[in-house]
C-alpha cells in the first residue's frame, strides 16, 4: 500500500490539540458518543498568572494526566521519547512512521513547528509542538496531517517528508541544547471499548464539582493543583485576565485573548449539545427553559468571541465592557440552568 489514510472526523472541540487530536479519532466511531457526552463538563483555568507572569489558560478538565497520556478509553496508547528514537537515522523516520500508520496507529509526533511552513511559528523562534499524522502517500512523499495553521485554524493538510525531517532534526538539537523537555511522541490505535452507556453518576459528579468550583477527579493519585480554579470560579479569573488586558498590566505574560473566549464558547456549545442528546435519548424530558437557556448562552458566547476577533483587527475598547457584561450574565444564569439539569438527571 503506497497510500494509507486512517479515518478521522473534524473534532467537536478544537481549543487545544489534546482534544482535537484524540477526538478526531474517536468521533469517527458512533459507539464513543455516550462516553463523549458523559464527559467534558468541567472547566479549569490558571489562578496565579499575574503573580508568576506565566500564560493564562482556560480549558476543559478531565483530570490528570491530560488526554495525550493514556486518558481515552477507546485509544490503545504507546509513547516514546527521543532517547528511544535516538538511534533511528533521520532519513528512516518517514518509513518508520508510515509503517506505524499502515499498522493502524495514528502518530502524534513531538517536533519543532518553526520548521513547518503552514505553522504560525514558521521561520520564527523554535516552537516545540505535537503534529498529528493520520496518513501518508509514499509516491508523493507526504504525510496527511492535522494542525493549527498560521491563521490559528485547525485543519488537515499535507506535510512533505523533507519538512517533517527538518522539524524532527531541529527538535533533536533543541533537546540536546536543553531548550525544552521531551514531551514524547504518541501512537494511538482505535480499539472498540466494552459498551459505554451514558454515565449519569460521572456526569452528575462533574456538574456538582462545576457548581462548587472544585474537582474530585483522580484524587486517589493527584491532589488538586492550588494554582487552578475550577467550574463556576473560572469566570472570576477570566474577568481578571481581561481586566489586565484592558489596563495593559505589565505582569501579564504571553497572551492568547481570543482562544480563551473560543474555549468558553466551545464549553457552552458542548453543554447545549449534551442537553439535546439527553432529550433525544429520552434520558431527560424536553424542558424549554433548559434547552433555550443554554442555546442562548451559547449564541452570546459565540458572538462575544467573534466581536473580540474583530476588536483585534480594528481596536474597539468597548469590547471590554461587553466581555464584563457577558461574563457576569453567564455566571448568574448558568447555575440556575445546571441545577435544573441536575434535578432532571437525579429524578
Amino acid at each position: 500500500m503506497n497510500a494509507v489514510q486512517l479515518p478521522v472526523l473534524s473534532p467537536p472541540l478544537k481549543g487545544f490539540l489534546r482534544w482535537a487530536y484524540t477526538l478526531s479519532i474517536t468521533s469517527a466511531h458512533e459507539e464513543t458518543i455516550p462516553w463523549y457526552y458523559s464527559n467534558f463538563i468541567q472547566l479549569s483555568c490558571k489562578k496565579t498568572f499575574l503573580e508568576d507572569g506565566r500564560q493564562f489558560y482556560i480549558d476543559f478538565f478531565r483530570g490528570k494526566p491530560n488526554e495525550l497520556n493514556f486518558n481515552n478509553p477507546f485509544l490503545l496508547t504507546c509513547s516514546v521519547n527521543y532517547t528511544i528514537l535516538e538511534h533511528l537515522a533521520l532519513d528512516t523516520w518517514p518509513q518508520f512512521f508510515a509503517d506505524q500508520i499502515r499498522s493502524g496507529y495514528y502518530c502524534v509526533v513531538f517536533l519543532d513547528e518553526a520548521k513547518l511552513p503552514p505553522a504560525a511559528a514558521y521561520q520564527q523562534e523554535p516552537f516545540p509542538h505535537h503534529l498529528f499524522l493520520y496518513g501518508f502517500d509514499w509516491d508523493k512523499r507526504v504525510f496527511d496531517a492535522s494542525m493549527f495553521d498560521h491563521t490559528g485554524v485547525y485543519r488537515n493538510l499535507q506535510i512533505p517528508f523533507t519538512e517533517f525531517q527538518d522539524a524532527v532534526h531541529s527538535m533533536r538539537n533543541l533537546l540536546k541544547e536543553g531548550f525544552t523537555a521531551d514531551h514524547h511522541t504518541y501512537f494511538y490505535k482505535y480499539e472498540p471499548h466494552s459498551p459505554y452507556p451514558f454515565d449519569r453518576i460521572v456526569a452528575l459528579d462533574q456538574l456538582h464539582d462545576y457548581l462548587n468550583g472544585e474537582t474530585h477527579l483522580n484524587r486517589i493519585n493527584y491532589n488538586p493543583d492550588e494554582e487552578q480554579a475550577f467550574g463556576i470560579d473560572v469566570y472570576d479569573y477570566l474577568q481578571m485576565y481581561y481586566d489586565a488586558v484592558e489596563s495593559n498590566d505589565p505582569r501579564l505574560g504571553e497572551r492568547n485573548d481570543v482562544r480563551h473566549l473560543h474555549v468558553l464558547w466551545e464549553h457552552k456549545k458542548m453543554m447545549s449539545e449534551r442537553i439535546g442528546y439527553l432529550v433525544d435519548e429520552g434520558m431527560i424530558p424536553y424542558d424549554e427553559q433548559l434547552v433555550n437557556g443554554y442555546q442562548d448562552i451559547t449564541t452570546r458566547a459565540m458572538k462575544l468571541r467573534d466581536q473580540y476577533i474583530r476588536h483585534e483587527i480594528r481596536k474597539d475598547n468597548e469590547i471590554f465592557t461587553k466581555v464584563r457584561l457577558r461574563l457576569e450574565q453567564f455566571r448568574k444564569e448558568e447555575p440556575v440552568l445546571l441545577q435544573r439539569l441536575i434535578s432532571f438527571l437525579e429524578d
